[in-house]
């Protein structure tokens, strides 16, 4: 019996912008949207892409066993049907016939097998390989044990089968399976690009609504172009959206404004001045800004007790309220909310696991936290530097927090601004830095996006912090309980509680975007977890 999963307990949505709840068939016309993003696309690659501008791009131009419709719930997309096993470790999915990659080359079940293989393949340092924890020796092959590629659990049965076979149920997958990082690979074009491939838009293949133009690598605009090959291309109404990086919000602003670009996000003080405006829009994220301690650089940050200080140091309301006025809901917990409900209620799982007071403002208690965790560790006094991006919110923040942690007895605060890739070089890949402003908005609806970070071996973890406590959950989720959602969630929240407690890492706010968004757009979908925006039914009238 050939059937979709479906998991209960998740609460993923999106919005469709400028359309009401569903999508509306259109005529085609001949108007181009304009957008604006806030950092520069930095690849075009599905196994190493790490942030959510190129996540956007990359969903525009690609495609995989699923797209997230409109209400943001994964639907069969390349694949035209999967049979799941009894035992629930076997998925055969057979393809759509006669689906395309943008130069005419049939797609095909081996198109999957290798660009789950290279994903997976230490190799290509993909630091979203953990997602294929759980699929037949993927961590064997990812830590180097398992040197032979075929040994991964995915097979082309022929040209429209591909066969799953998993060492444990996943819930996830469904959901994980609409990311680029499980989209097919065309290795014959990739071979011949070489070590180019999705460095430049000329450099990368499309298998998706759009075909991305006009990138160099380094520039801060690019086109993305209807592709005729794809296999729902009649569902694609807009034939170009031009996408230009728009790092000041007042340049942003002024460029709506003059009518130039169809959508902005705001400042603070726009925020003040677009409320009332129809054409003012909120859009809502499964997304948390928090800070990273980077253990292995100081110390100091091994102590609980000087974490735990640095967060109650930091008044989060003012931050949300005043700084970030519009964009921002001051954290209580890690995990986002509007991410997940506990199984069998309406209960959201991010306020069901808040250990009350543990993220919150108190400077007399973290004043004496601090004074007390530095005698502890035989410092008298610190100079650290907060990493940050270059986007206007970031800085702002940084400012903010540079003020706030001044206010602890021997601690002097610089900040280092810079563009989003290098803070990820900085973060993720040398992990050269003290303090980093971190955001990680959810790949699929399910606490496991968050909380899967900061295991003692997770390649997200650019702090270092450890617990065994923590680490012990997360088995449980995925071993002993994935089987029993309530079980699997209560897990999950032992790990929240435990982060929280601990301090091993800042939550600052849950993110939204204050926007404006013009009017005669329709059919943008703004997606709480994955890719923040897919055009593919956007139009402009």
């Amino acid at each position: 019996m050939k059937k979709i999963i479906k998991t209960s307990v998740l609460l993923s949505t999106a919005v469709i912008l400028g359309s009401g709840l569903t999508i509306v068939a259109h005529a085609a016309t001949d108007k181009t949207i304009n957008w604006t993003e806030s950092a520069d696309l930095s690849t075009l690659d599905p196994s190493t892409v790490q942030e959510l501008v190129s996540d956007d791009a990359i969903t525009a131009s690609g495609d995989g066993l699923y797209r997230n419709d409109a209400s943001g719930k994964p639907q069969l997309s390349l694949a035209q049907s999967v049979d799941k096993s009894a035992d629930g470790l076997t998925y055969t999915f057979k393809l759509r016939n006669g689906i395309k990659w943008a130069n005419g080359d049939p797609i095909t079940a081996q198109d999957f097998v290798y660009g789950w293989q290279r994903t997976v393949n230490p190799k290509t340092k993909s630091v979203y390989a953990y997602l294929y924890s759980g699929i037949k020796n993927a961590d064997a092959i990812n830590k180097g044990q398992d040197k032979t590629l075929n040994d991964l659990g995915v097979k082309a049965l022929d040209d429209q089968t591909l066969q799953v076979t998993l060492e444990k149920p996943l819930p996830q997958l469904t959901a994980e399976l609409t990311m680029p990082e499980f989209f097919p690979q065309n290795q014959k074009f990739e071979e011949k690009v070489g070590k180019k491939y999705a460095t430049t838009s000329t450099d990368a293949i499309s298998a998706g609504p759009f075909i991305v133009k006009g990138w160099n690598g380094s520039s801060n605009s690019y086109e993305l172009v209807k592709n005729p090959n794809y296999w729902d291309a009649k569902s694609v109404k807009t034939p170009k959206i031009t996408v230009q990086t728009v790092k000041d919000q007042n340049t942003g602003y002024n460029l709506y404004k003059q009518g130039k670009v169809d959508f902005t996000t705001l400042s603070s003080d726009q925020v003040r001045a677009s409320q009332k405006r129809s054409d003012y829009k909120v859009i809502p994220t499964a997304a948390t800004r928090y800070l990273e301690l980077n253990e292995r650089r100081v110390p100091a940050f091994k102590n609980a007790k000087v974490r735990q200080a640095i967060s109650y140091a930091i008044n989060r309301d003012q931050l949300a309220n005043h700084v970030l006025r519009g964009t921002a809901t001051p954290a209580t917990t890690f995990t986002a909310t509007r991410l997940a409900k506990v199984p069998g209620t309406t209960e959201d799982f991010a306020k069901d696991a808040q250990v009350k007071g543990a993220i919150a403002y108190n400077e007399a208690k973290a004043k004496s936290l601090f004074k007390a965790g530095l005698q502890e560790t035989g410092t008298s006094k610190l100079n650290l530097q907060v990493l940050t991006d270059d986007s206007d919110a970031s800085k702002n923040t940084a400012e903010f927090l540079q003020s706030q942690l001044q206010k602890l007895p021997g601690l002097k605060i610089s900040v280092k601004e810079v563009p989003a890739k290098q803070r990820i070089a900085l973060t993720t890949g040398s992990r050269k830095f003290d303090i980093a402003i971190s955001n990680w908005m959810a790949d699929y609806a399910d606490p496991s996006t968050f909380l899967d970070l900061y295991t003692s071996d997770s390649s997200f973890n650019d702090g270092g912090w450890s617990s065994a406590t923590f680490d012990a959950a997360e088995k449980a989720a995925k071993t002993t309980d994935v089987n029993d959602d309530s079980k699997r969630f209560a897990d999950y929240k032992i790990a929240e509680q435990t982060i929280e407690k601990d301090a091993g890492v800042v939550p600052l706010y849950y993110a939204s975007s204050a926007t404006l968004f013009r009017t005669s757009v329709k059919g943008v979908v703004a997606n709480t977890t994955g890719a923040q925006y897919d055009w593919k039914w956007a139009y402009k009238h």
